[in-house]
């Protein structure tokens, strides 16, 4: 099916595909989404995730956070993510086909592995940027579909942050004009989504919080040679250290006025800090997991109580991401804020692993379709044009005709 094709609907089926800090698998959302005479509809029609293989997970690790990479390595890797991007999504699209479901276009952002949202100088030049891999033509090849993809650098382009820029699909997905609305995705990276009552006077607003499961995944990996904290049990066990937690709390990037940050930030280094400190004052790794939770939980609570404050009709905040299943995580947020009841996102009817990789579905689709999407929420003047999200690769086929070049 072609561009034009596509375009012509007046439903499309896309399939959007992340993968995100933490590299521990690709996942995958099907969408109906639909036109209708007030707007739009979506409808979410399936979930699978997929996991890297244990060699090109340690690929990803090595490559996002090495000091220095050699070009050819970033193309390797692209290609190489590409082609199990595609083979994922294909695999995805041949089981949707089975149930008379046919894909129109897929949608990827790839795998982050460098994000560098503060501006600095370089060379003679003001900068900031980030990179995402996993080629969209090894996509296309691989499942013959229309494949969007690469959405940050038009945000990056205006002079932004590159993230989030998901805000405007989360809406779609899960805002509703009758509820004031607060979710908190903890990924790799923590960040929240706010909806408030479209009869009030607040305006939308999404930022990055700090760190998710990222310092907490890898401390309880070198601690303890186990992948993640499975439910917080290891935070539950450990006793948390004050001192340590304002030393972490002390960190820049709770000071200065940014939306987005990355494991650049909250990664390796951060986590390095953790255990030196913990050696110094002789601490058990329960206990440094414990402060890098309670760190994590703080972070998220620095955020979002400005909002709780100036808005009174939020009673719930939703949790998504792999953090929704952390116990310690949503105990602790439960104590810090008392007035308000903590829920999963399931109760609006989706699943923590798959919002991610729907609202990329939506990029995809408002992309295919020119559609510009806000990314940013200040109320200055100056930032009212809004950036189409994303570049489109259309797949390979055979030559209308066969003598062309002959």
């Amino acid at each position: 099916m072609s561009l034009q094709d596509v375009l012509k609907k007046k439903s499309a089926v896309v399939v959007g595909l992340n993968s995100g800090t933490s590299a521990d698998s690709a996942d995958l959302a099907a969408l109906k989404i639909s036109r209708t005479s007030t707007g739009f509809k979506i409808s979410f029609l399936a979930g699978l995730k997929k996991k890297y293989p244990p060699a090109l997970k340690a690929l990803i690790i090595k490559t996002a956070f090495a000091d220095r990479v050699a070009p050819e390595e970033l193309i390797y890797l692209d290609n190489i993510l590409g082609r199990f991007y595609g083979r994922a999504a294909d695999t995805f699209i041949k089981k949707l086909k089975k149930k008379k479901i046919y894909v129109d276009a897929v949608a990827s952002h790839g795998q982050t592995v460098r994000h560098l949202p503060r501006k600095v100088r370089y060379e003679g030049y003001n900068v900031r940027g980030t990179l995402q891999l996993g080629s969209l033509e090894q996509i296309a090849a691989r499942t013959g579909k229309i494949t969007v993809g690469d959405f940050r650098q038009a945000d990056i382009a205006l002079d932004r942050e590159g993230a989030p820029i998901t805000a405007a699909a989360v809406e779609k997905l899960l805002a509703d004009p009758r509820e004031a609305r607060l979710l908190v995705n903890i990924g790799g990276i923590a960040n929240y989504f706010y909806f408030p009552l479209k009869t009030g006077a607040h305006k939308t607003l999404a930022a990055d919080c700090g760190p998710g499961n990222s310092v907490v995944d890898l401390l309880t990996f070198r601690l303890f040679g186990e992948k993640y904290d499975k439910n917080g049990r290891r935070a539950q066990k450990g006793k948390i250290s004050q001192r340590l937690l304002a030393l972490l709390l002390s960190h820049p990037f709770f000071k200065q006025n940014r939306r987005s940050t990355g494991r650049e930030e909250f990664g390796f280094e951060i986590a390095d800090k953790i255990v030196d400190f913990g050696r110094k004052l002789n601490l058990p790794g329960n206990d440094l997991i414990a402060t890098a939770a309670e760190f994590t939980v703080l972070a998220i609570v620095k955020k979002i109580e400005p909002i709780l404050k100036a808005d009174q009709n939020i009673s719930k905040l939703y949790l998504t991401g792999g953090g929704e299943r952390n116990t310690f995580f949503k105990t602790r947020l439960a104590r810090y804020l008392p007035e308000i009841r903590i829920e999963s996102v399931r109760r609006l009817g989706f699943s923590p692993e798959t919002v991610e990789a729907a609202s990329y579905a939506v990029l995809g689709l408002a992309c295919l379709r020119g559609e510009r999407l806000r990314t940013d929420f200040t109320n200055k003047t100056s930032r009212s044009i809004q950036p189409v999200l994303g570049k489109i690769v259309q797949p390979p086929g055979r030559l209308q005709d066969e003598r062309f070049g002959k």
